[in-house]
């Protein structure tokens, strides 16, 4: 049987004219032709053959293992306003940055100060440290310290029966929040050199019975930074963390303020910040945000657009030294906490007037 194909080439041999036709053309032209009448017969066959196919449905994403309980009411995606909008100041807010701008945090002395307002809430061995501390100068106050004061003035605050605003944990980035940007109802927590660890040790004596409003995790991870820890390690420790607020408070909206990257390496005071890889702290909260975007209980707020450079650096006039937040930097904290919230009808805007 003649192929179907020989017609078309026995045209083209009829064209081309004997007189130039060579035999190594027609040895190709053979071979090609041979070759074209096997695919095509292949494909014909396979066609002919096939099985029908299930209809197209697109692979299920693979689901988190830190989930939300279905009862949790999902918070909407920030809309925050812009940086022009943000840091457009108005008096009383400048008022507050002039009145705090210069104020210089003395540990030892902050520490006695509020040791003694809240010496009844002490335990025995802590009113023992403050003595020392208080009668040595050469004595300031340790982690355990702190974290132990921390500790008396949530007490007080369960024992007095007062409602809760705005819990606040981290480091001391959170302690440095200036009083002035709170309100009687919001109690900070934050602990100087806090690494994630004691936080989630302090967050495994929150009492459930006494709901806060709202929580916020604000300068998480900047200590661990500074061991050079990894960022894999920081990023679980963060997620062990959040998962126990979420177990203890499973109805309370938590706010998780991106890691604060550092200034410029001339604009340090200290060498060792040095230590803070920016692209880190980029890949650290960019890994954070996609994570928390399956929690709908859990916001993640980047402050980065509000107070880095097109550099990604600290910008200066956000921080004390380079790597700490100053006040503007909590200033605009509140300021994005409470225009979020004020979409959300979560409670109304700290007293901050025009």
């Amino acid at each position: 049987m003649r192929s179907p194909h020989w017609t078309p080439l026995s045209r083209l041999l009829a064209h081309l004219g004997p007189e130039t036709i060579s035999p190594r053309m027609l040895l190709y032209l053979s071979v090609a032709s041979t070759g074209l009448i096997l695919l095509i017969s292949q494909s014909s066959a396979m066609l002919l053959n096939r099985s029908h196919r299930e209809p197209y449905s697109p692979r299920q994403r693979p689901q988190l293992s830190h989930q939300p309980p279905a009862t949790t009411p999902p918070l909407p995606s920030p809309q925050l306003p812009s940086p022009i909008a943000v840091l457009n100041l108005s008096r009383a807010e400048r008022a507050i940055l002039n009145d705090v701008g210069d104020r210089r945090w003395d540990g030892r002395q902050w520490y006695l100060e509020q040791s003694r307002a809240l010496y009844s809430y002490l335990t025995p061995e802590h009113r023992q440290r403050r003595a020392v501390i208080a009668t040595n100068s050469g004595y300031y106050p340790s982690k355990a310290d702190y974290l132990s004061l921390k500790d008396s003035e949530y007490q007080q605050v369960l024992q007095q029966g007062q409602p809760i605003r705005r819990l606040i944990l981290g480091s001391s980035i959170a302690l440095g929040i200036p009083e002035e940007l709170l309100q009687d109802q919001d109690i900070n927590l934050g602990i100087p050199a806090a690494h994630l660890q004691d936080i989630l040790n302090q967050v495994q004596g929150l009492d459930p019975r006494v709901e806060p409003q709202q929580i916020i995790l604000f300068g998480t991870g900047t200590p661990e930074l500074l061991k050079e820890d990894s960022i894999e390690e920081i990023q679980q420790d963060t997620l062990e963390v959040l998962e126990a607020l979420r177990n203890t408070y499973p109805q309370v909206p938590i706010t998780l303020v991106s890691v604060l990257p550092r200034s410029r390496r001339d604009e340090l005071t200290q060498p060792h910040m040095v230590r803070v890889d920016n692209s880190q702290v980029r890949r650290l909260n960019r890994n954070l945000a996609h994570l928390l975007a399956q929690h709908p209980q859990i916001r993640f707020l980047d402050l980065s657009p509000y107070i880095t450079d097109n550099k990604g650096y600290l910008k200066r006039v956000f921080s004390t030294d380079g790597l700490h937040a100053n006040a503007l930097t909590a200033l605009v904290l509140i300021k994005l906490l409470d225009f979020n919230d004020s979409l959300n009808g979560i409670f109304s805007p700290s007293p901050v007037g025009p």
